[in-house]
């Protein structure tokens, strides 16, 4: 595999780590005591990451190689690692406090096998080696090579059964083949089970500190295949990274928005872990979906879930805490916030009812993600060969409740294995959200990953039973009324920790906040063989300053 060379262009003045991680929330789920502490990931590259640099070696916990030859430390390797999991005061990881594995895949002519990496997944997914019995929750890598992006190869199916066998998070560069469409190409970004990551940070040709705008050398979908791709974007353009001998550089590509998704995974992981949560690959995929901010141009229609530049939209880590926290809901009468790891019959349907009315115009946002199953036939690493096993379709369905037969919004692509609702209502009322699987083999059941929402639900304050932008007496008057009253989660029930009864618990909470108010202009709400190896960098882009730096 071949390495793209960096290159030297003029550009905007460098965005920081201390910018892209607020700009996706990560410093709030900080502030709620959330930094991946007790998860660790794993970052696969061509060479391996600096662990002596002063940002990152405080939560280094080793390298492996998987293949003969000297270990060589990479710049690129060494700024992926920095993006997830940096503990420079300043210039801050999305998961601070997550540890870190590194693992290099390529000789220094830069050639690899996907035996190579395939073995370096398989070896962070079982804890094998140096890692000594102990696995990581979550692998990021950021490199990937030429060939069709169906999936179908040793590399992608290999993620595949990785996700869905072993249970690990899998982030994964969409590439800098844009910005035209199907430029998602090569492997392993076409994965089923893998979170595809794109890149943020530009306005037309230039790329910029701007991350509410796509970056133009970002890859679009769709895939050789026709499915969705990327999953979501995150910052990815003149992000001020640890590099090489202790020293900086100002990066852009999707190698450094992937990284960003990984350390927010962990993070969420870590939550999952703390409150004693499913952690399971597809309810994390579908809390970081459901919870992305759209960006300007989301389009999406109902065979075809996801917009094909930005997937869901941009990661949002307040939205993916706020979606995470009310915990797991199975079918029946559900919340206006919530998620469940179900089990969707093969001849039924799995049915969802929000416990309150809807108004006209709210949006209601739900994603489902379920595994492409992949058979192995040997517990060989090195010699285990990756089959295709079957990939059921489930489709997702959005009715008012008093007729189950006409849904109002439905995602029924054909090819995906994700699914997504993003809709306002369309009159006030109650709503049901459906999960169906079609032709499947009798008696084969699917299991899933569902997120659902409703805002402003989704940013109601903690205390503010009525929602009315304050924390006050007419809440506690509510808190009474309700005293120790089972509720069900709708509004006006001052059910604040969401354990289903009106106790001193609500009363903390609703103590613990009172006096709040929303400041003026409110909170944002978002907007409905030898192969040649590619690092996910390597751009030729014009920007917009006279100084020169490298990007990657």
């Amino acid at each position: 595999m071949t390495l793209l060379a960096s290159v030297s262009l003029p550009g905007t003045p460098a965005c920081a780590l201390d910018v892209a991680v607020p700009w996706v929330h990560g410093d709030y789920l900080q502030g709620k005591g959330y930094s991946g502490s007790g998860v660790e990931i794993g970052v696969i590259d061509a060479y391996l990451a600096d662990g002596s640099h002063p940002a990152i070696s405080g939560n280094y916990l080793g390298f492996e190689k998987v293949l003969p030859g000297p270990s060589l430390i990479g710049s690129h390797a060494t700024e992926v690692v920095g993006t997830a999991v940096s503990q420079d005061p300043v210039y801050t990881g999305v998961a601070p406090g997550a540890g870190w594995w590194t693992v290099q895949t390529a000789t220094r002519q830069m050639k690899t096998s996907l035996r190579y990496q395939t073995t370096a997944a398989e070896m962070l997914a079982q804890g094998l080696g140096n890692l000594q019995g102990n696995p990581v929750e979550v692998i990021t890598m950021s490199i990937g090579t030429s060939g069709l992006s169906n999936a179908m190869d040793q590399w992608s199916l290999a993620l595949d059964h990785i996700a869905g066998a072993n249970g690990k998070v899998i982030t994964v560069a969409a590439g800098n083949g844009g910005p035209g469409a199907g430029t998602v190409t090569g492997l392993p970004p076409g994965a089923y089970n893998v979170i595809t990551v794109g890149a943020t940070g530009g306005s037309g040709q230039y790329i910029s500190e701007d991350y509410s705008q796509l970056a133009v050398y970002s890859s679009r979908g769709p895939t050789a295949d026709g499915r969705c791709k990327p999953d979501i974007v995150a910052p990815g353009s003149l992000v001020h990274l640890p590099s090489l001998q202790g020293g900086w550089a100002d990066v852009s590509g999707t190698s450094f928005a992937t990284p960003l998704v990984a350390g927010g995974a962990a993070a969420l992981i870590g939550m999952g872990l703390d409150l004693g949560y499913s952690v399971d690959p597809k309810i994390i995929k579908s809390v970081l979906l459901n919870s992305a901010e759209k960006l300007p141009g989301w389009y999406a229609q109902p065979t075809r879930p996801l917009d094909l530049a930005q997937g869901a939209g941009q990661m949002n880590l307040e939205k993916a805490y706020r979606q995470y926290l009310p915990g797991e809901q199975g079918p029946g009468t559900v919340r206006s916030v919530g998620w469940d790891i179900g089990e969707v019959p093969w001849d039924g349907q799995s049915l969802y009812g929000i416990n309150m009315d809807v108004p006209a115009g709210q949006i209601i946002s739900a994603t489902l993600a379920w595994d492409r199953a992949v058979s192995t036939n040997s517990e060989d690493i090195e010699k285990v060969v990756y089959t295709l096993d079957h990939l059921y379709n489930l489709d997702l369905y959005l009715y008012e409740a008093e007729d189950l037969t006409a849904p109002v919004a439905m995602s029924v692509s054909l090819v995906d294995n994700v699914e997504h609702v993003y809709c306002a209502a369309p009159e006030t009322g109650r709503y049901v959200i459906g999960v169906d699987m079609a032709g499947a083999a009798a008696g084969e059941d699917e299991t899933y990953g569902l997120s659902w929402h409703l805002l402003p639900e989704l940013f109601r304050q903690p205390g503010d039973a009525n929602l009315d932008d304050a924390v006050d007496m007419a809440d506690l008057g509510l808190l009474a009324g309700n005293w120790q009253h089972l509720v069900t989660g709708g509004p006006n029930d001052a059910d604040f920790n969401t354990n289903g009864l009106v106790d001193f618990g609500d009363l903390t909470v609703l103590a613990a906040n009172w006096g709040w108010s929303k400041p003026l202009g409110g909170a944002p709400v978002p907007e409905p063989a030898t192969l040649s190896l590619l690092v996910v960098g390597g751009l030729v882009m014009p920007r917009l300053r006279t100084s020169v730096r490298h990007i990657r």
